[in-house]
């Protein structure tokens, strides 16, 4: 009946996209959106007031693709204020992430997609190629199977999608964080909702100078603020 309903229906998808000062490779991300195999889409691109030429690259793409929505920050409010203002503004059914200096896999809407109609689950997440920026293969990486008891272990993943109703149940993004406000409402829907990993490499992150994902803290850094539910989860499993 599941299967049923995705083959008719076709559910729409939102990617969402915070931008700022990423002129050196949104142009890829978005094309490996604009190629990807499932057409049913929408990219929810928040230009966090970037200061290169983020806006005029976003803004000459958007009026080449009208799948591609573009809200403007006027002030620089954070990756977790963004990704909330693109969550509050997706018309989709399913919520995918997508950052300004990544791509997806040609065939990343199309198997998750697909694996949602498989399973009755919230949350799906898969492997990742993290790539240099030249676009060279460094590694792969797959996280485990989904363990509620272990979600500390698994934190956010790339590739991760979800239903838009499930993160507006948990509250949408912690805008208390400066970083990890991804694995934070992973772990939120993961308290309440079905999850499970896909074990594809439906990703490329991408590995360089500038990644916040790279040069964020150490959860015993971020300890004393007390607002990351990855942490309180961290601190539970250990």
């Amino acid at each position: 009946m599941i299967f049923e309903y995705f083959r008719r229906n076709r559910p729409l998808v939102s990617l969402i996209m915070p931008a700022y000062n990423a002129e050196r490779f949104i142009s890829q991300a978005i094309e490996s959106v604009c190629k990807q195999r499932y057409k049913n889409w929408e990219l929810i691109i928040v230009d966090d007031s970037s200061i290169d030429k983020t806006k005029e690259i976003i803004d000459v793409l958007a009026k080449q693709e009208s799948r591609i929505k573009v809200l403007k920050n006027e002030k620089n409010q954070g990756i977790a204020k963004a990704r909330n203002r693109a969550l509050r503004n997706a018309s989709g059914e399913f919520i995918g992430h997508l950052d300004a200096d990544d791509m997806l896999k040609k065939n990343a809407l199309s198997t998750m997609v697909t694996e949602f109609s498989r399973n009755n689950v919230s949350l799906l997440y898969s492997g990742f190629v993290a790539i240099d920026d030249q676009n060279k293969s460094i590694k792969k990486c797959l996280a485990s199977e989904f363990e509620r008891e272990k979600i500390a272990e698994i934190g956010w993943q790339h590739f991760g999608m979800y239903k838009k109703d499930a993160a507006l149940a948990v509250g949408g993004f912690n805008e208390k964080l400066i970083t990890c406000s991804d694995g934070d409402l992973f772990v939120r829907i993961a308290r309440k909702f079905p999850c499970q990993r896909v074990k594809k490499y439906l990703y490329f992150y991408r590995w360089h100078g500038k990644n916040i994902g790279r040069s964020r803290p150490h959860c015993l850094d971020c300890s004393k603020k007390k607002v990351c539910n990855y942490f309180k989860e961290w601190t539970n499993t250990n």
